[in-house]
Order: C-alpha cells, then structure tokens, then sequence
C-alpha cells in the first residue's frame, strides 16, 4: 500500500467487506470536492492512484481529495478470495457504494470510473443522485452485448501481468471478478429515467467500446450528458492522463467545482469527440498563422459533430453567467469568418446587448483567418449534416437555448438547426437567406466578396478551403418544401436591398406561417451586417424584446441606411 493512502474497510451489504484508499486530506476536503473512483476488471485502484498523481493531475490533486475503490480480492498482491466467495454483482456493488460515504460522513462525490468500474459507478449514480455532484466515465458500457470484445480485452490484460510483481493482480480473483460482470444486468434502458445529474463519456478510439460508449450518449437527455472520444489509444486513463486530467477538470468547472484553477492544455495525443482533433484537420487547426491571429478575448472550445468533425468555437462575453440568459449562437457566410460576427458584436451600436448576452461564434471548418488548407482526403460536411449536429455545441457547453443568427451560407445553416431542433432556439434570425438553388447568384456574390476580402492578415481566408465550403453550399439540399412544417418559432428575415437575395427572402418569407415570420429589406447596401451593423443591431433588439428577451434595454435609433418592415410589427418604415 502507499504509504501517503490512508486505508479504511467498509462493510457492504450484500458485498461483504470492502477497501478504501484515501489519497489527501478528508477532513479539510470533506465539505469540498471528493472524488470516488472504482477500477476496472484486470486491474487495481492504483491504475487510479497513479492518475492522480501524474504531474496533469497537481492541481486538482492539492484543492481536492479521492477515494480509491478495491473490489473485493482486486487488491495488489491479494490471496485467492475462498472458493465459496460469492463476488458481489454489479447492481449490488452499484447499489451499495453509498456506504462508503456515509461510514466517511461526505454528502457528495464527483464519480470516476474506468472500464467495468465505469459500469459500476454509473450505476451508484443512478441508485443515489443526490449523492453525486456528476459522473466521469471512461470507456464505458450499459449493455451486455458486449461480452465477446470485453473477454478478449481481459485476456490481452491478464496476458501483462508479472506474477512477481508485487503490484500485481490476483488471476484467479480477477476471473471472479470478471464472471461476475459478464452476468450484469443491462442499465441502458434505466438511464434517462435516473440520472438528472451531469455526465461525462471518455473512450479511447482503439478501444472496443466506442460504440457502446455512443449508445449510451445517444440514451441520454440533451444537456446532461457529453462524450469524448480520444484518438490513438485504447486506455485513456494509463495511455493520456494528461488528456483525462484536463476532461476532469473541464467537466469540474462546468458544474461549479473548483472554478479558480486555471486549465491547461495537454499535448498527448489528441481528442475526436466533443473537444476534438480528428487527423483530417491536426495540421489545420494547429496553424501557427491561425493562432497568431485568433483573437486572445476569445474562448476557443473544440467539438465534434457528428458527420462533420472537429469544429472551432468562439466564445464572446461571460457564458458562466450568461448560460441561463441571452446566448446568440452565430453562424457565417462562405468567403467570411467567424470574425464577421466578432466584428458586429464589437461595434459600438451593440454596446447594451453585449454586456447582458454572450455569443458563441461558429468558425466552419478550414474558414478560420490563416487556416492551413484542408487535408485533400477531407469530405467537407453537408449543410444538412451541419445543420443537424451543431446542437452538439450547445450540449457540450451546456446552453439550454439560444437566439440563433446566421448570414448568407450560415442563415442557411441556422436555418436548417432551429428546424432539426425547435426546442433549442428561442428564434432563429438570417440575413441574406436562401432556402432554395440559387447557383448562378450565389457564384457572383462569393466572386465579389473574395475580391472584396482585405489581405492584410485581419481577413484572410484560405481560397482552397473557401472552394470546399462554396461547393458544399452549391451541393446543399432544398428546404423550402419543409420550413413551414418544422418551424414553430419566431423568424426574422433581413435582406440588403442590392444584393442577390432579397427574392429568396421574399420567397421565405410567403412560405411561413402568418405571425412567426417577419421580413426587413434594408435599403442601399448589399451587406447588411458589414455595411449597416447599427440597423443590425437595432433589428436585433427588436426581435430578442418582441419574445420576452432583454426589455430593459432602451431601443437606439440608427442613422444608418432605412429599412422596409413587412409584417414585423415595427411599422412600414423605421
């Protein structure tokens, strides 16, 4: 035993006796934040030991404390457990846990389990959710299919162990051990029922439990529960701890839990899944030229979306505190960046929305300033795909809803994700939208707007990339057909008056439902949002007061341009 880990033994009913490890201070951390890990079959509570005091691991380690679990017989170096020893199940296990906190008198744990202890701890969870701040899993199952790779995994981990390593596994206890949690019973169908408290997914890419891992995420509701997928390797826990420790505490300050550390980046390996770098994009997204113009006020967040890879996003304002406000969910046009947003939420006429909202900015793959070019094997997403998934972002960041706003390319995109999911927007606002084929028009005004694009640094784009994303647009599915069965939310249309959209605006806009939908057309420009921010912003306003959002902001009238309303409430003329 270590000689810095206090042990305890703990009778559990229907388990028998059972050993603790305490790895720091319990009576400074007793009212803080405690960590309860269980191991996984084939190995012993030292796997989490030696996590915790990997170098990844200092801070956390010095402001919280853990309680290693060791499975009945599981310990290094344990005897053979007595032939008639009965291993506990894995419900009992599950069930019983909680007397391990309540013989050390703590109210709360932040669960982590690993492999079948990730089973296990998932399951204490759910037997005792107000016992659980939240719940770190790594390479999970909630299944019993997958008894076949499991087996051949515990093989390839017996086959390791040195007989004369004194940290070594009992073999035969391990065979108990691993019999006993081959005959689990399947919790999947249980999980959305119990569970009302945050979780976290982790799963090596290796590994054989991806999918039981994406099955489990898919069972979950939309906003308790993200997932990780870690690329290169089969055990995240041993073979990354610095990509785990940085999960941990990710997953820690997302639920309030030690908010003063400060995160740092690890460099092992990388993650594809919610925080993500798939290898069609590592040179991309590591580009010197990129980071060098990324702007510092930002918060850059990584997420995978499903068909569509690692995306960036960008943060602007405090969305700690603005989770449970206003958030603005931002999408952008072919041939610009997610710095147009940026830009138009910086002008001086956003003032009064900026400080009571946050944005979260979408940069669509290889269009962030000095992208590296896209590998040549990289399928650009679909807007479908794209439309589709971006709700992983507001899952990931845990926002409930957001006012989405998207212009020409990005309203279409925007468009497409208030449709897939109503429930997650409050209204969806576009500007220079087209919900049907419009290639000719399209073509020019990516022309003109490249040609417009400054070279200075502040604004350059990737043309390779620009292509990608242009070609996918142009490939785009229609939704007109569609927009007047899945919308249910309030809509707003804007238009510059010269550009080559103001007909498919008008087109949009007979197509909706009387009384959701209302269109502004803004004269003399052909870019609203670059030429006009103040009429932008003055719209903005409008629309977020009009459903219940920010009425306390007194409406400034703008001197920019004029607009044409049509049945938007706000008159003939503003």
């Amino acid at each position: 035993m270590e000689m810095s880990l206090k042990h305890h033994i703990v009778d559990l009913e229907r388990c028998g006796p059972v050993s603790c490890y305490l790895q720091g201070d319990l009576e400074k951390q007793r009212e803080d934040v405690v960590f309860l890990t269980v191991h996984d079959v084939g190995c012993t509570y030292l796997r989490w030991y030696d996590f915790v005091m990997n170098e990844a691991m200092d801070d956390i380690r010095k402001r919280a404390m853990f309680i290693h679990v060791a499975l009945p017989g599981q310990e290094p170096g344990a005897e053979d457990l007595p032939d008639e020893f009965q291993f506990p199940k894995m419900k009992h296990l599950g069930l019983n846990l909680v007397s391990i906190l309540d013989h050390l008198r703590i109210p709360r744990v932040v669960g982590l389990g690993d492999g079948a202890g990730a089973n296990i701890i998932t399951r204490f969870g759910m037997s005792h959710p107000n016992r659980v701040h939240g719940i770190v899993t790594i390479n999970n199952s909630a299944t019993r299919l997958g008894a076949t790779r499991f087996m051949e995994r515990l093989k390839m981990k017996i086959q390791k162990i040195k007989p004369e390593d004194s940290k070594s596994v009992n073999k035969k206890n391990v065979a108990k051990f691993a019999e006993a949690y081959k005959k689990r019973t399947e919790i999947l169908p249980d999980l959305n029922k119990r569970i009302n408290f945050d979780v976290l997914l982790i799963a090596g890419v290796k590994s054989k439990y991806v999918e039981d891992t994406k099955i489990i995420h898919k069972e979950m509701a939309p906003g308790l529960c993200s997932m990780i997928k870690v690329e290169d390797v089969d055990h995240p826990l041993s073979e990354t701890p610095a990509r785990v420790a940085e999960a941990v505490l990710l997953f820690s300050q997302g639920i309030g839990l030690m908010p003063s550390l400060v995160r740092r980046c690890s460099r092992q390996g990388s993650t594809e899944g919610h925080e993500s770098y798939s290898d069609g994009r590592k040179k991309s997204l590591s580009s010197d030229r990129e980071k060098e113009l990324m702007d510092p006020s930002l918060k850059h967040h990584i997420v995978n979306l499903e068909k569509c890879g690692p995306v960036s996003v960008f943060i602007q304002g405090d969305l700690e505190k603005q989770k449970d406000g206003v958030v603005f969910l931002t999408v952008h046009d072919v041939g610009s960046s997610y710095m147009s947003w940026r830009d138009f939420v910086m002008d001086t006429s956003m003032e009064d929305i900026r400080k009571r909202a946050s944005f979260v900015h979408v940069a669509i793959p290889g269009q962030e300033p000095g992208a590296s070019d896209l590998q040549k094997n990289f399928v650009f997403p679909t807007m479908k795909d794209l439309g589709l998934n971006l709700v992983s972002i507001l899952d990931y960041l845990r926002i409930p809803q957001v006012v989405g706003l998207g212009d020409g390319a990005g309203a279409n995109i925007i468009t497409r994700f208030g449709m897939c999911h109503p429930a997650r927007v409050h209204g969806v606002f576009t500007i220079n939208s087209t919900a049907q084929h419009n290639l000719g028009r399209f073509m020019e005004k990516l022309k003109e707007k490249m040609k417009a694009t400054a070279l200075d640094g502040k604004l350059f784009l990737n043309e390779k990339n620009v292509s990608k994303f242009a070609e996918a647009f142009k490939k785009r599915t229609e939704i007109l057909p569609e927009l007047n069965k899945k919308i249910n939310f309030d809509f707003l249309l804007m238009a510059g008056i010269k550009s080559k959209y103001v007909e498919d605006t008008e087109m949009i806009h007979k197509e909706m439902a009387p009384g959701l939908c209302s269109m502004i057309i803004v004269e003399d420009v052909s870019e609203p949002l670059t030429e006009t921010p103040g009429r932008v912003s003055e719209a903005v306003l409008l629309f977020c007061q009009g459903m219940g959002l920010m009425p306390s902001i007194p409406r400034k009238f703008s001197r920019q341009g004029s607009l044409i309303s049509q049945d938007s409430g706000y008159g003939e003329r503003i």
